[in-house]
């Protein structure tokens, strides 16, 4: 018989509260610390908070990775004292120490395997979803977390910021840099690749331009692109906007299926508000000779 599988991850793969309850899967939340508070993701805190405090005192929130102890006693609980075996998903390595962590904390207990990402918000969550469904094909734990693994590759996690202000504040860019980005409506595309975030692109123009020409930009190969799934996300952007991003990407006729939703607070910190996130997996031979 079959033993069951465990999937679990960091808050930040975003993914709606429906979908865990739906899968089972759990989610250990990682903390914001605002104002001399430190609050856990999607439980204590809100993106609006975080920005409404920004625009009325200009402090930009602080993330706090997940204790070793935590994942130790999270990992008991979900593998319930390790009769299951657990694969868990953490955002990237390279932005955070808590895959770091949980690999500690995994060396506690047998059968508990950590997929590094190398991603972050609904690009944590597009891999969540592909593990569900292996799991439903019944791979062991195993070989899910090696085809996992290999798969995480595929993904384009991109995002579009939207805001100089919080990024200046932030110290993602110089003063020089966000006043440029200010004056001559100059946006930046965020792009990871093997787990580094890095400027991939600058746009000019309106927010509702803007925003378009990064959704043309990722689509413009769509005979590249596994049609199965994609999730639309933002940190903030209007409902005229975020609309507009919708119908574009429907319009398109890629996807089977399009996921729509807010970044949580971890996210939400990290690349402030007004960003638009559009995460889907390339074809397998395309993510290699890319």
């Amino acid at each position: 018989m079959r033993q069951e599988i465990r999937l679990s991850s960091d808050s930040p793969a975003d993914l709606p509260q429906e979908w865990y309850e739906q899968t089972g899967v759990a989610t250990i939340p990682l903390i914001v610390n605002l104002k001399g508070e430190s609050r856990k993701d999607w439980q204590e805190i809100t993106p609006e908070e975080i920005f409404e405090v920004f625009q009325a005192e200009k402090i930009i929130p602080t993330t706090s990775a997940i204790p070793v102890g935590e994942y130790e006693e999270f990992f008991r609980c979900v593998s319930e004292d390790g009769q299951y075996p657990v694969v868990h998903f953490t955002i990237g390595g390279k932005i955070s120490c808590t895959y770091q962590n949980a690999c500690i904390a995994a060396q506690t207990l047998e059968n508990i395997y950590i997929i590094d990402s190398e991603s972050m918000s609904c690009g944590v969550g597009l891999q969540l979803i592909h593990a569900a469904q292996l799991r439903a094909q019944g791979l062991d734990a195993q070989a899910l977390a090696k085809e996992c693994d290999q798969w995480k590759r595929n993904v384009r996690t991109t995002a579009f910021l939207g805001s100089p202000a919080y990024m200046h504040k932030s110290g993602r860019c110089s003063a020089v840099s966000a006043m440029g980005a200010n004056l001559l409506n100059i946006r930046p595309v965020m792009q990871m690749k093997e787990g580094t975030l890095s400027v991939h692109k600058k746009l000019r123009g309106k927010p509702l331009q803007v925003q378009q020409q990064y959704l043309e930009d990722l689509l413009a190969e769509p005979e590249t692109i596994d049609p199965s799934l994609a999730l639309l996300y933002h940190t903030g952007v209007t409902e005229e906007e975020f609309a507009a991003a919708l119908d574009y990407v429907q319009g398109r006729g890629i996807f089977e299926e399009i996921i729509t939703g807010r970044s949580g607070s971890v996210t939400s910190t990290h690349i402030g508000d007004k960003c638009l996130l559009l995460m889907f997996a390339k074809k397998p031979q395309q993510a290699v000779a890319d």
